[in-house]
């Protein structure tokens, strides 16, 4: 078969390989020169490639210097909001992340998300691993959690999958939903899709009809899904009794709206379609 999208293996080897372009990037080198100034570990090391293909060596008796370079990466990783670091890590820890990827099986999430939820835990891992407690098998313990985050999110995803909606959440967020017949059970995807579908509907019309305030609550508690708690606390810092006049006055908002914005996607549904 000619063309088509690449194999897994080769998609995430080719964005790891992008990875290790930008963290051998020469405009890096200053950045890394600053470093090997804090960080003893780098030191002996006249750049990222140097770093990367001492970590590239496994051998037994290399151990303790892999772990002074990966402690050191760390370091730099969690002070500097420069992709190097980050990068780096990724290029270095490229085979791990590879045999991590190569063990996820089924389409609890899509194939083409994999990989981009297998390097953004492991940066996640990496951007808030406790250097402080745990000062020994650094590589070992971020493949654990990397690992760990990762399937534990994969078994949240299947979960939800199966998960089923009663009636009345059906016909709260749906503005079509019909009374299912009583051996029907409404799954998730299909109503996943519907949500889909139905938020392309109320953000066309909000953005079309309301003020940009009331087009951003729905946007956060709505499309979103943030809690309505949770975006008055950004509102509202420190004030206890305005947030909470804040969350009751926006609570009976977005009734009103989403009401509002049911209905005119309701008519236009009704409309007859124009055209030949």
């Amino acid at each position: 078969m000619v063309g088509g999208p690449p194999p897994v293996r080769d998609a995430f080897t080719h964005l790891v390989g992008q990875l290790r372009e930008e963290a051998l990037s020469l405009r890096h080198q200053p950045l890394f020169e600053v470093a090997r100034v804090r960080q003893p570990a780098l030191a002996h090391h006249p750049s990222f490639a140097s770093v990367m293909a001492a970590l590239a060596d496994v051998r037994e008796e290399t151990y303790p210097q892999r772990e002074a370079l990966t402690r050191a990466m760390l370091a730099e990783c969690q002070a500097s909001s420069s992709p190097a670091w980050a990068a780096a890590l990724v290029s270095a820890y490229a085979p791990m992340l590879n045999r991590l990827r190569r063990r996820i099986l089924g389409n609890a999430v899509p194939r083409e998300d994999l990989d981009q939820l297998v390097l953004a835990t492991f940066l996640s891992v990496a951007r808030g691993f406790p250097l402080s407690r745990w000062g020994d098998w650094t590589a070992a313990r971020l493949r654990q959690q990397t690992a760990r985050e990762v399937f534990r999110y994969l078994r949240k995803e299947r979960a939800e999958q199966h998960e089923t909606y009663t009636q009345a959440q059906l016909a709260e967020w749906l503005p079509d939903a019909r009374p299912a017949t009583p051996v029907e059970s409404p799954r998730r995807p299909s109503v996943r899709r519907s949500f889909v579908k139905r938020d392309a509907v109320l953000v066309h019309l909000a953005r079309a009809t309301l003020p940009r305030s009331d087009v951003e609550v729905l946007m956060a508690t709505v499309v979103r899904r943030e809690k309505l708690r949770a975006y008055v606390s950004r509102l509202v810092e420190g004030d206890t009794a305005e947030a909470e006049r804040t969350y009751q006055r926006l609570k009976r908002q977005r009734t009103r709206l989403m009401q509002r914005l049911r209905t005119q996607a309701g008519d236009a549904a009704s409309q007859p379609s124009g055209g030949c």
